[in-house]
């Protein structure tokens, strides 16, 4: 199929079709809380209060992530409204440009059918996909780092225009910083010195490319940080730094795994791209450049994530666009699958049809969910589990559907024509995903969340108090469509009269033992004073509630998914 793909426009089409995968039923789902919630909800109070260079979350200063990806978001929500669909579209559109530029850059440095592959080879892997359906970072801070190692792929291959290329680089490693931080220059600055020593310190580079370089890097994000500066104000970047490096010394909200997490959330996530890619990832074979910087990218990524305390999932995910490019390659030189491979393709394949079997059968079975929380004492995943949702036996026309992609696959591979069969699989999970994104994955998040936000949209721009207890959590902020705060409301009152008696900075600016305790005072004042509105304390059915229980002053109006809430 892909020897016959060439047509006159390969741009057009590709951008087509992506529109297609990526565009439709974003909006069908809950933003999930964290990230997605998070990003969303900052991007929505930089609407209200009109301040769109600092980030806030519940309209306190937000120091964790700077501010290019929200103002994607803005944008779209100043195009779309404040919805589901707005906060994911940057991404669908990061999805577009993604795949035009790695067809782009495949057909540049190879030829089509290799372009192809990668394309195909992305767009057809589990997580990879996703993410562009998604409203976190990752897919614009990806992109803008792996942009930044092209071009210096660029100038360790010529020495025309380095200067230029170094800029480019420089730029969108800028780009890199403003979305996510940082640690987007300690990637590339690894990339470059494994370069360098795997080729016996040939410097491709002088002093004053490096001094371009650097200056291009500055500029971007300096213009976040200037005005401050400015007013002499260094407290948020000194916050900012502080959390960035904390990301790498502690386990940050709870995210500590062991030291293999990202190598088997790679291995089961970027599914087949990985298995695919391992022959060339383990060992150097031949002497192609971009292969070479691929690699280095990859491994340097791996490594530094294994290595950091914090670990979710999407720390790996720069991984996806090195490893499908040399998955891509892998097929285009050696035009087979080995025997070891196909055993893997198909025990993963066979994997994520057992979890989809799962999923299904504990939605449409009351025995099996009876099985299943039999398994775990953890009375929050039980109420979760026991959502009434409208699950139906034809559901299981998607596990079905999967395992029939495999064993076709499977035929693909008795009659020797795996390369035909890897086409055929792409191509029939990207369809697949999709209709997983439409039919299945909102009934998940319905166990997950969907009961309790449901509950939030009932309260959407009331004039009342709503605070999470026991739980970190976005989602009331954004799906009440909370207000900003006026200095009339009690708690303000409280909360600066507290600030004031002990000479706590102004707008909230406080070390973090100041703001746990000004968050405990908070909690005490909502639960013990006579507020001016409506309390709302949520908490989760895991939580000690004999206190709230006993208080005398709130009532339980809600007890659904796991969660709880009192009123007063």
């Amino acid at each position: 199929m892909v020897r016959k793909m060439n047509f006159k426009n390969p741009y057009l089409i590709i951008s087509i079709l992506s529109v297609i995968i990526f565009v439709p039923f974003l909006g069908n789902v809950h933003l999930f809380d964290w990230d997605e919630i998070n990003f969303a909800e900052a991007a929505r109070e930089m609407i209200l209060t009109e301040n769109y260079r600092h980030v806030t979350i519940n309209f306190e200063p937000f120091w964790e992530k700077p501010p290019l990806f929200l103002w994607f978001q803005v944008i779209c929500m100043k195009i779309f409204g404040i919805n589901e669909f707005a906060a994911r579209l940057p991404n669908a559109v990061c999805g577009i440009l993604t795949l035009n530029l790695i067809y782009y850059w495949g057909k540049k440095f190879f030829n089509s059918k290799l372009a192809l592959f990668w394309v195909l080879l992305y767009a057809g892997s589990f997580t990879p996909h996703f993410y562009f359906k998604t409203g976190i970072i990752d897919p614009w801070y990806n992109l803008f780092i792996f942009i930044s190692v092209v071009q210096l792929y660029f100038v360790s291959q010529s020495l025309k225009m380095k200067n230029l290329r170094f800029f480019v680089c420089g730029i969108f490693l800028g780009l890199a910083v403003l979305t996510k931080g940082p640690v987007a220059i300690v990637i590339i600055g690894f990339c470059s010195l494994i370069f360098l020593i795997i080729n016996n310190f040939k410097f491709y580079f002088s002093l004053k490319n490096l001094i371009v370089l650097v200056l291009s890097i500055v500029i971007v994000p300096i213009f976040w940080f200037l005005p401050d500066w400015i007013n002499g104000d260094f407290w948020f970047t000194i916050e900012f730094l502080k959390y960035q490096a904390d990301l790498f010394l502690n386990p940050v909200a709870s995210h500590g795994q062991p030291w293999y997490y990202h190598p088997v959330v790679l291995l089961i996530g970027c599914f087949p791209a990985i298995v695919i890619s391992i022959p060339y990832l383990i060992s150097k074979k031949g002497e192609d450049r971009f292969l070479l910087w691929m690699q280095i990218l990859f491994w340097v990524t791996l490594i530094l994530f294994s290595t950091v305390t914090t670990k979710i999932v999407h720390y790996s995910s720069l991984c996806y666009l090195p490893a499908t490019f040399i998955a891509a390659y892998f097929l285009f030189t050696k035009n087979i699958i080995y025997k070891w491979q196909n055993v893997m393709i198909i025990l993963i394949g066979l994997l994520y049809f057992v979890f989809f079997t799962i999923v299904v059968l504990t939605g449409n079975s009351n025995y099996f969910k009876t099985l299943i929380s039999q398994l775990t004492e953890d009375k929050f995943a039980i109420e979760n589990i026991f959502v009434n949702t409208n699950w139906s036996f034809t559901d299981f026309v998607l596990p079905i559907l999967f395992l029939v992609i495999i064993l076709i696959y499977l035929i693909y591979v008795f009659r020797k024509k795996t390369i035909e069969g890897i086409k055929f699989l792409l191509i029939s999970t990207v369809l697949f995903y999709t209709l997983l994104q439409i039919v299945v994955v909102p009934k998940v998040e319905n166990h997950i969340q969907g009961t309790l936000i449901n509950f939030y949209k009932t309260l959407k721009e009331k004039n009342i108090y709503i605070e999470t207890e026991g739980f970190k959590s976005y989602a009331h902020y954004f799906y009440t469509l909370k207000q900003k705060p006026k200095e009339s409301d009690m708690l303000e009152k409280a909360i600066k009269a507290y600030c004031e008696e002990r000479n706590y900075k102004p707008n909230l600016k406080l070390k973090d033992s100041e703001r746990d305790a000004l968050n405990g005072f908070k909690k005490e004042w909502l639960i013990n004073s006579n507020a001016d509105k409506p309390v709302y304390l949520v908490y989760k059915v895991n939580d000690n509630l004999k206190q709230i229980n006993e208080n005398p002053n709130f009532k339980k109006i809600f007890n659904k998914g796991g969660f709880v809430v009192y009123l007063k």
